[in-house]
């Protein structure tokens, strides 16, 4: 028996499909991987696979198992939890009873034929029948950008707004499955993209911003012969970047000579390059600054800090590092471009993350998704319901400190401001531009210190809500912490507002607001008084600044510029107002300004503001 059976085995290398006590395995078709069978009962079989590198990736279809209980053991793989569908379309994963432990899996199927896989395949046929759904999709371009080693094409798609010139764009890079088996990045990808083409607005904003060249799958072969790790010359594809032309697979060829028809033109701002790992976690592979730059490795960190700001799929914790090297894509961007390229590895796990969420198709979407949403922050592109607040566009009030060096670089942007508690009024301040009625979060980053404080004070006001935030600041660095929630019931602006009190340093670094749609209550406080007057901002200013004011009851108003011995600068505001926030402009080179002999000189300057017979004064300073 044990001789027929190996026989059997033998013929599968060429004819894989094998039939044993009626039960019949098969791989036959695009990315499947079968190599033998073997059982001694008809119930428990063990199967090996076409191994490369690693042994892995298996996805093979078994029939004649309705009713059957049948228990797998594929000998030479290293899977938890796989995959089985009954459709080859809706797949669901053995639980830990059905796969107790590695490579094992036994079921009773309800169905007459099954198929099963390391995780949920994502063939040839699959991807072609994604780059159809694309192509049908507004604001797509379908290439071929060279053909592999086995004559595939390699498709690529490029997604942009073409009403847009390309001058006013960001361009970026992403490639995937350079290692056949790891699927789930596949689905990563398609996540980010189907995102990125769709009909929300935020989606249509980055689109007239970015401009995406997207190679899905760099091997082909590899994919289609159900490889682990290879292409179809047994030759990993990630490891041959540095090479000469001549001794470079077909497949790296064509990725780099259509980079750089790029690069010829302009910048990639960021590459990506998407793949899976065993391991139960999502990662990205960041380059040491040893073997880079401090400025590519706090990029690299940021570009990190803000996905895990977005996702609860991958924490700050779960990051990897190594020293960069030559063979890899990045290691070929480094050589040529250094640190004008954002480029780095992002790992998704077949299994599950590491707050012990399995993985699932509908997840991965999501992720991809928040990955987007990353991005735009990473970027500094802000769009009226989500965007970012940074501390170079605050108004600074006092001695606070600039800084942009840290060992670990949680914080956004090029730099953060710190300073350490006093008697004195010293603040930060964002302002919102006029926001459109509905509920926002409001959230801080910052650069978590030694010495930082843990009650930080945000103060968040819009004209009728008042709340104050107690914040730790001694962790949590580089990641989005919500402040408040606001309701905006009328068109409004928020204020956030960071003192220099508290029991350690104080950073101001920045501020995310988002919208989540209408209204939900009215929360808060009410500020006591009738109106409320905004420091000026920018300030100090030069040529003019903006005066922000709020009402809550129909009112005479009058907005009045002074210099410090009393004489009337100008009148900006002399009529009656209904509720509601409003901005005015104050300018020294208006004609409207009642100019003091000279013209208005550096020095500071008052904005008082009459509501009825209450009175509020802000002190301006000019510098020229």
């Amino acid at each position: 028996m044990i001789k027929s059976l190996r026989l059997l085995s033998f013929l599968l290398l060429t004819f894989p499909t094998l039939v044993l006590s009626q039960v019949i395995f098969e791989s036959s078709f695009d990315s499947g991987n079968l190599k033998t069978v073997t059982t001694t009962d008809s119930i428990n079989y063990t199967v090996t696979i076409h191994a490369d590198i690693v042994g892995r990736w298996f996805y093979f279809k078994i029939r004649n198992v309705k009713n059957k209980y049948v228990s797998v053991t594929v000998s030479n793989s290293d899977a938890t939890r796989p995959m089985y569908s009954y459709d080859n379309a809706n797949w669901d994963r053995f639980t830990s009873a059905e796969s107790p432990s590695k490579n094992v899996f036994k079921k009773t199927y309800s169905n007459d034929s099954v198929y099963v896989a390391y995780y949920i395949p994502y063939s040839v046929e699959q991807l072609n029948n994604k780059f159809a759904d694309w192509k049908a999709r507004a604001h797509t371009k379908i290439d071929t950008i060279g053909f592999s080693e086995q004559n595939r094409p390699m498709l690529l798609l490029t997604a942009s707004d073409d009403s847009v010139p390309d001058s006013l764009k960001i361009f970026m890079w992403m490639h995937g499955r350079t290692h056949p088996s790891e699927t789930p990045s596949s689905y990563h990808l398609d996540g980010m993209v189907d995102f990125f083409l769709s009909d929300n607005e935020i989606a249509d904003f980055l689109r007239k911003r970015i401009k995406w060249f997207i190679l899905p799958s760099i091997n082909p072969d590899g994919v289609f012969l159900g490889k682990s790790r290879v292409n179809s010359n047994n030759i990993d594809l990630e490891r041959q970047w540095n090479l000469h032309d001549t001794s470079t697979p077909k497949e790296v060829l064509a990725a780099k000579k259509f980079l750089l028809s790029i690069l010829s033109k302009k910048n990639i701002k960021v590459a990506l390059n998407m793949h899976s790992q065993v391991a139960h976690y999502s990662t990205f592979w960041i380059h040491t600054a040893a073997s880079t730059s401090d400025y590519f490795y706090r990029r690299e960190m940021q570009f990190a800090n803000l996905q895990a700001a977005n996702s609860p799929y991958i924490p700050q914790n779960d990051f990897s590092y190594s020293a960069l090297q030559a063979y890899f894509p990045e290691g070929w961007m480094w050589a040529n471009w250094r640190d004008s390229i954002m480029a780095l590895t992002y790992e998704t796990p077949y299994t599950r993350f590491s707050n012990n969420v399995w993985i699932d198709n509908n997840i991965l979407s999501e992720f991809g998704r928040q990955s987007v949403m990353g991005i735009m922050e990473y970027l500094e592109l802000n769009h009226p319901k989500w965007f970012v607040l940074d501390n170079k566009s605050a108004n600074i009030v006092g001695s606070w400190l600039t800084s942009s060096v840290n060992s670990n670089w949680n914080y956004y942007g090029d730099s953060y401001q710190y300073i350490t508690p006093s008697s004195y009024n010293h603040y930060v301040e964002w302002n919102t531009d006029f926001l459109i009625p509905g509920k926002y979060l409001v959230y801080a980053m910052w650069q978590d210190l030694p010495t930082a404080a843990s009650n930080a004070n945000y103060e968040i006001t819009t004209s009728t809500y008042l709340s104050n935030k107690i914040i730790n600041q001694k962790s949590n660095g580089g990641i989005w912490q919500l402040l408040d929630s606001v309701n905006l019931n009328t068109t409004d602006y928020i204020t956030i507002k960071l003192s220099n009190k508290g029991d350690g340093t104080v950073v101001a670094d920045a501020i995310r607001v988002i919208y989540t749609g209408t209204p939900t209550s009215i929360n808060g406080r009410t500020i006591v008084s009738e109106f409320d007057l905004k420091q000026n901002f920018p300030n100090p200013f030069n040529s003019s600044t903006k005066i922000r004011f709020s009402v809550l009851n129909s009112a005479f108003c009058t907005l009045t510029i002074y210099d410090l011995l009393g004489r009337r600068i100008a009148t900006l505001i002399n009529e009656q107002k209904n509720p509601g926030s409003y901005e005015v402009e104050f300018s020294t080179i208006n004609e409207n300004v009642n100019r003091i002999s000279g013209g208005l000189a550096s020095g500071v300057y008052l904005a008082s503001l009459r509501v009825g017979n209450e009175i509020k004064t802000i002190k301006m300073t000019l510098v020229k």
